[in-house]
């Protein structure tokens, strides 16, 4: 590590990784540190490590994977199912969405989903009269949405996916959709057509960062059905790609430094008198009693999470006139609807999901209530049940207390039996949540073992959103109801919510300092060499994935910083 860089990236996830990439493509000469509390390293090693650890956990969630490195166990960071580790909730509604501080971020756990937004995302006040507007329009993101496809390695639909609710493409996907699964083919031919809450139903194939064919020198999808929590072949795209990209581009003749520094945790930005950010101060992520080093940089990004990039905000008391920093705060809160289908359909074969049903992200309904997007799940229940359970139940007599099946008799039950695992089907919603201003980050009175302040959130879920979750149960329980499928819950029995893992807001863009924290392009309105790339940013939450949106706009960003350098 140098004592001054040009720039300096604080996180690796998708956004640092690929903006840092972009940087050094743009502006060779510059010299860049990305830096990451994580301490793994990228290459197929630690992949099959990361595999094996999974592979013999007694608890398969979304971060068992990853449990064994070393910062993990000293960088704190919200467990999934317990993210009380390291929030502290204020209430009075709990945010539920966790995430994992490791060099590549979320996108080693994340399910590779990648539709684009539409329009009126970015116009919500404008067309309904609730949330805000955009300082930018689709068209402004349209072409990087395009170079996003083809970075991330996007499969999908053209015919399908061109000018779906007013989303123009001026480009195809770089590779043909995923082909969708057999149990997806049975609903589709069951229910598209269908007609429901003033919508026709049709089941198209999800858009995702997983490749169909080999892309980039990475193989087709294997058909693993274990995408959350690891990808075995890395056929799903994660930001190690464009960290191997960023630092092969370093070494190009002529090229200023590309270098990196993991198992770094940045405790504070230092401000000059002009307002310019100074250096960036940090600590050996391994040891919290090591001493703070710090670095210099002319210009300084912050990559994190919406939760993390705030709280940095805060920490180092950075220009906060307004009280604007970490509020609209916001996720997509998610249910599902699960039932049991007459024939089977054997899921688990293929990624854990391949088609959508997108007619519901729009309409007149979005004034008074939120948009929502519906996923067919190739993962039997999903989160809501194991598919051990439908073993337990088909074995074991709870009541008596003895062996129901067994051999040939079990074998028959798990395959032909009315509740089977080869019958699971399960239709999730993810919906959408406005930008409310007392949803918010905030720093806690406790602190870390690092002695930094813990998170403190702030989360109200409102009317708008429970009649959005409201709508999407009645609609996925209508849809499977409408196939024959034996559903096991009522229309009216909305589960409480989940989240999604997608923390958005809280450093958001706008036109002015009055409105916002950055500006159109991720640039501090109070720090003038200050930028933030990342879900931080987002005006609105749309009702789904924000990554493919996210790395478009780090391209932009990434395309203005180099003309500043």
């Amino acid at each position: 590590m140098e004592a001054k860089y040009d720039v300096v990236v604080i996180g690796a996830g998708v956004a640092g990784a690929v903006l840092a990439w972009k940087l050094k493509s743009l502006k060779p000469g510059a010299s860049v540190l990305l830096l990451d509390a994580g301490d793994n390293t990228l290459d197929a090693a630690t992949r099959k490590r990361f595999v094996s650890v999974f592979s013999t956990a007694s608890n398969k969630d979304a971060l068992s994977p990853y449990q064994r490195l070393e910062t993990s166990k000293t960088v704190p960071s919200p467990d999934l199912g317990s993210p009380d580790k390291h929030y502290i909730q204020a209430g009075p509604d709990r945010f539920k969405s966790n995430y994992v501080r490791i060099v590549g971020g979320s996108t080693w756990a994340w399910r590779g989903n990648c539709p684009r937004w539409i329009p009126s995302d970015f116009e919500l006040k404008a067309r309904y009269g609730v949330g805000e507007n955009w300082p930018l329009s689709y068209g402004d993101i349209e072409p990087y949405f395009c170079d996003a496809e083809d970075e991330l390695g996007v499969a999908g639909d053209h015919g399908e996916q061109a000018d779906f609710q007013g989303a123009f493409r001026s480009r195809g996907f770089p590779m043909e959709a995923i082909k969708q699964a057999y149990g997806d083919q049975v609903l589709k031919k069951a229910v598209d057509g269908f007609e429901t809450e003033g919508k026709t139903v049709k089941i198209v194939a999800t858009p995702q960062a997983r490749n169909s064919k080999p892309y980039q020198g990475r193989s087709e999808c294997k058909g693993n059905a274990n995408c959350i929590p690891i990808c075995p072949s890395g056929a799903k795209y994660d930001a190690s790609v464009h960290i191997a990209k960023y630092l092969e581009a370093g070494k190009q003749t002529g090229s200023g430094r590309a270098d990196t520094a993991w198992r770094t945790l940045v405790t504070r930005l230092d401000v000059a008198p002009d307002g310019n950010i100074r250096s960036v101060h940090f600590r050996d992520a391994r040891n919290a009693k090591a001493p703070e080093r710090m670095v210099e940089a002319r210009f300084v990004v912050m990559a994190g999470n919406a939760i993390e990039s705030p709280r940095l905000w805060l920490a180092s008391r950075l220009r906060n006139d307004r009280d604007l920093v970490g509020r609209f705060l916001m996720d997509h809160l998610a249910g599902e609807v699960t039932g049991y289908t007459a024939d089977p359909i054997w899921p688990f074969r293929g990624p854990q999901n391949t088609s959508s049903i997108f007619d519901f992200r729009d309409g007149d309904f979005r004034k008074a209530s939120g948009a929502f997007n519906l996923t067919v799940g190739n993962d039997g229940w999903g989160r809501k049940r194991h598919p051990f359970s439908a073993l337990d139940d088909s074995i074991w007599d709870p009541a008596n207390k003895q062996i129901k099946a067994f051999g040939k008799n079990l074998q028959n039950d798990l395959v032909q039996g009315p509740k089977a695992v080869t019958k699971l089907v399960r239709i999730g919603y993810s919906t959408e949540q406005l930008p409310e201003p007392d949803n918010r980050v905030m720093l806690a009175e406790e602190k870390d073992e690092f002695g930094m302040a813990r998170p403190r959130i702030a989360y109200k879920v409102s009317d708008y959103s429970i009649r959005a979750l409201e709508m999407g149960h009645r609609v996925a329980h209508a849809i499977l109801h409408h196939a024959g499928v034996a559903i096991d819950e009522t229309p009216e029995a909305m589960p409480a919510y989940n989240g999604a893992g997608h923390p958005m807001g809280t450093l958001r863009m706008g036109s002015s300092a009055s409105d916002s924290v950055v500006n159109d392009v991720g640039r501090a309105h109070g720090h003038p060499n200050l930028y933030a790339v990342g879900s931080s940013i987002f005006v609105t939450g749309s009702s789904v994935n924000p990554t493919l949106l996210l790395t478009a706009l780090a391209l932009r960003t990434a395309q203005q910083m180099a003309a500043a350098l």
